[in-house]
């Protein structure tokens, strides 16, 4: 038996030709369920019949009744036959013939049986067609659920959005033609649209999909209109006509675009098109891309969310690693201050006796030259020698006095947070030469170059005595730590402005330091140089200087056999400090040192 509809029109042809010569059949069919319509029916054969009867077929149909239709100007009529088949098709068999044999054609009980046996086949053919659309949903739904599953797994897993977008243009592609792809976002307070993904057989990525205004466009216009938009060729020629689209781009035979709709408001529009003719695009498949566009915004926005998540988590982990380094640097502070506060107040107390000291010991010198000037020539050898031994005592007693008094005013510097020194505005470039030029009569004695790094126009808002201590203080660190006698070397110095301040570096290629040094070097009396002079305090004043006066931060690097770098960062215009006798900070560099 026949197995198309087309088949069923030609055994009916050859089983009416048997009784009425010259009968013609076509058959309307639909698989749709319902009343039927017009422009919905399809007729068997495929090359159509030229007197078949649409409008008499969908009466046929609505009524279920057969229909005889009136002859035409040849004599003929049409007979229409209506056939139910079961889930919801549709057919109905035309006869066309002379109508003075439709009576004989009704009566005739062979026919008739022929024709219900006909009318079975089509019913066959009826169920086993809405079997098969049965069976294709259900795999494309299988497909769908399939892809939405993955799709929902991208959103959550780890790889990148640019890796995502192409996955998702993956499975897009399995479940219809998606050869040209790409996805449109709005940006720029949705006035622009970015292109995060795109393929295109055409177009070239770096050229076309790149950033742009919105425009009028067909991407834009889904974008407007916020509903999917299925084109042909046709179709974008009367858009285009009507003034409801500009024609940008390769021309497409067949163009789907479909909003990405996220909390009711489109953020974007997915397109795919075809440029081949013989591929195109109905209403199922737009239908389906929009359900998928449905999961794919929502997908979006969980992956955007995720990803604005961990970019928030970073922010915040390095706001506690911040936080961490300023409650370190505030321990720290604290702990240096009250370590400057001890210091400068042993100095204050030490400061009392020993002024007594001195003023004692010179008085007692005094005495001793009164002595020797009243002494007659005969005085006793004895006499004379045991008072010269008593005056050099006296000189010794006052020279490691002055070398204590001096020792005291470097303890009371350490008090460097309440000084009132005048904040002026100072040429970097220029005051870092004063500087090095008044160090000059310590560095001609050594090999180490000093060279100067500074762009000669910047200026900073700063205490000019304090900046002036704390480089010369790293200058000399330097010469004394960071190379033996006679070696040769390079000290550096370098000004530059940062985004929100200024950044002082000294460094110096020499012997470095070891750890467990660096991590000291700025504790008051702590020096690796006990019994050559050193005291511990050049540093820690350094860093008492940039912390409490100037409102900075200072650190250290150095690395053994490599050489070792201080950088100071200091806010762009220096805190202000209360009151104290400015004689404890040596005063700002003046222009025109003289050195020796």
């Amino acid at each position: 038996m026949a197995d198309s509809f087309t088949q069923v029109v030609r055994v009916a042809e050859a089983m009416l030709e048997t009784v009425v010569v010259g009968a013609e059949v076509a058959l309307w069919w639909t698989l749709r369920p319902g009343i039927p319509l017009v422009s919905k029916l399809h007729c068997a054969p495929r090359d159509g019949r030229p007197w078949a009867d649409p409008q008499q077929a969908c009466e046929a149909m609505r009524a279920g009744t057969m229909l005889r239709g009136t002859p035409d100007s040849v004599g003929k009529a049409i007979w229409s036959l209506p056939v139910q088949g079961h889930g919801g098709g549709q057919a109905v068999l035309q006869l066309r013939a002379d109508a003075s044999v439709f009576p004989r054609m009704e009566g005739d009980a062979a026919l008739v049986q022929s024709v219900e046996l006909v009318a079975r086949r089509v019913e066959t053919l009826i169920e086993m067609r809405l079997l098969k659309r049965s069976v294709r949903r259900h795999e494309r739904s299988e497909r769908v659920q399939k892809a939405l599953f993955r799709i929902a797994d991208l959103s959550n897993s780890e790889i990148r959005l640019d890796e995502f977008y192409a996955a998702v243009h993956a499975e897009i592609g399995q479940l219809l033609y998606a050869k040209n792809f790409f996805i449109a976002l709005l940006v720029e307070n949705d006035t622009a649209f970015d292109f995060p993904y795109a393929v295109d057989e055409y177009d070239d990525r770096e050229t076309y999909f790149q950033r742009k205004p919105i425009g009028h466009g067909s991407t834009a216009y889904v974008l407007r209109k916020g509903k999917p938009l299925l084109m042909d060729a046709a179709t974008s020629t009367r858009l285009a006509e009507a003034g409801e689209i500009d024609l940008i781009g390769s021309p497409a035979h067949a163009w789907m675009g479909v909003p990405l709709e996220v909390d009711g408001r489109v953020k974007g529009v997915l397109v795919v098109q075809s440029y081949t003719k013989g591929i195109g695009y109905g209403l199922l498949e737009l239908e389906l891309l929009a359900f998928v566009a449905q999961h794919i915004a929502a997908a979006l926005q969980r992956r955007q969310a995720a990803d604005s998540l961990k970019a928030a988590y970073a922010d915040l982990q390095d706001q506690i690693e911040e936080l961490h380094r300023t409650q370190d640097e505030l321990i720290e502070n604290e702990k240096m201050a009250s370590l400057g506060r001890l210091v400068a107040g042993v100095a204050h107390e030490i400061n009392t006796p020993l002024g007594i000291g001195v003023t004692a010991a010179s008085h007692l010198d005094e005495i001793f030259i009164k002595i020797e000037r009243s002494m007659q020539a005969n005085e006793s050898p004895e006499t004379a020698k045991s008072l010269a031994s008593a005056r050099r005592c006296v000189q010794l007693i006052l020279s490691n006095l002055d070398k204590a008094a001096q020792l005291v005013r470097s303890f009371k510097q350490v008090a460097v947070d309440q000084t009132s020194e005048v904040r002026r505005v100072v040429t970097m470039s220029a005051f870092l030469n004063e500087v090095l030029t008044s160090l000059h009569p310590r560095l001609k004695a050594t090999r180490l170059r000093v060279e100067i790094d500074c762009d000669e126009t910047l200026e900073m808002d700063t205490l000019p005595g304090a900046l002036y201590q704390i480089i010369s203080n790293l200058v000399l660190n330097s010469v004394v730590h960071a190379f033996d006698d006679g070696q040769a070397g390079q000290i550096r110095v370098s000004a530059a402005h940062i985004s929100d301040g200024f950044e002082i570096a000294v460094s110096d290629d020499g012997k470095g330091m070891p750890e467990d040094v660096r991590l000291r070097v700025f504790e008051p009396f702590f020096t690796t140089r006990r019994g050559s002079g050193g005291t511990g305090l050049g540093l820690h004043l350094v860093y008492n200087l940039v912390v409490k006066l100037l409102g900075g931060t200072i650190g250290c690097t150095s690395i053994q056999g490599e050489g070792t770098r201080f950088v100071i960062r200091l806010p762009s215009t220096a805190t202000s400090i209360e009151a104290i006798d400015p004689a404890q900070l040596p005063p700002a560099p003046q222009t025109g040192l003289q050195t020796s």
